[in-house]
């Protein structure tokens, strides 16, 4: 499973302390257990003055390249950023075939920026839903596929958690009749860790429910797959694990989805329990 850290606040500045300045920041975890290095490829999503979308990404290690990815971060300027340090781990796709810029997160597309943590098993099943936007598809992994398929609800249902809610219903009511074509697994995937952010809010769904009992990269007693959020004066931060050792880190509950967002020059947030 991947990684991702995301930040929001009213006022328009970097997230490089907990990208790149912590000991326990975005790109240290990316290489801070061997055997599970991040090293497939990382992004840094932001969004403009004005609201557009932006990426930095690389297919390259951001463990080895930490002044590349140091230096994305500076230029990271937005009331919102979404950054992504990914393990591959797309269902049915060749290695060489997944670590490719198409596969690397963030994904972006009609003023939302989106990442991913986890394996989906039945992205086939779920992009022949898509419809019209199956075409948008640029790559061959199983989070592009939840990307337009949250833009898919997005547009049916408006708003940002209720299209993460639904986005989860279908999966689970498709895997109903599916579940035979993946043999020896309770879920249709391991995580379903979703991260979508606009200019102005950030929605958060945590969801793994894996059968293992493995711990986070750098958090004692930290669940992996179990998201961290953390609010601190004017800014909201949520984390695949603690991006520092400060008190006041909390652990989302599974599954649950997270809400922020900032208007008037303040920031909101809400959770939500789903029930399954």
């Amino acid at each position: 499973m991947c990684r991702i850290t995301a930040s929001i606040s009213p006022a328009r500045t970097t997230s490089e302390d907990i990208l790149c300045g912590s000991p326990r920041s975005l790109l240290v975890q990316a290489g801070a257990v061997k055997g599970r290095f991040q090293d497939d490829g990382w992004g840094i999503g932001f969004f403009r003055e004005g609201g557009r979308e932006a990426i930095i990404k690389s297919p390259l290690p951001a463990r080895l390249n930490a002044g590349t990815f140091c230096r994305a971060a500076a230029k990271a300027r937005s009331r919102v950023t979404l950054a992504h340090v990914r393990y591959a781990s797309a269902p049915g796709v060749p290695m060489a075939k997944q670590v490719r810029m198409e596969n690397t997160q963030p994904f972006s597309g009609g003023g939302f920026i989106f990442a991913h943590n986890g394996t989906l098993f039945i992205k086939d099943e779920i992009r022949s839903l898509l419809g019209k936007y199956a075409s948008r598809i640029k790559g061959n992994g199983d989070s592009e596929v939840l990307f337009w398929q949250a833009m898919k609800m997005l547009d049916a249902y408006g708003s940002p958690a209720a299209a993460l809610e639904a986005a989860l219903d279908e999966i689970r009511t498709v895997w109903v009749s599916r579940r035979d074509s993946v043999p020896g697994r309770k879920f249709p995937y391991t995580g379903l860790n979703l991260f979508l952010a606009s200019k102005d809010s950030l929605t958060v769904l945590c969801h793994a429910p894996r059968s293992d009992a493995r711990a986070s990269l750098m958090t004692p007693g930290w669940e992996y797959g179990r998201i961290a959020w953390h609010r601190k004066k004017n800014r909201v931060v949520f984390s695949s694990e603690p991006t520092d050792a400060s008190p006041g880190w909390k652990k989302m509950n599974d599954p649950e989805i997270a809400s922020a967002s900032v208007s008037g020059g303040k920031l909101r947030l809400s959770l939500k329990r789903v029930q399954l």
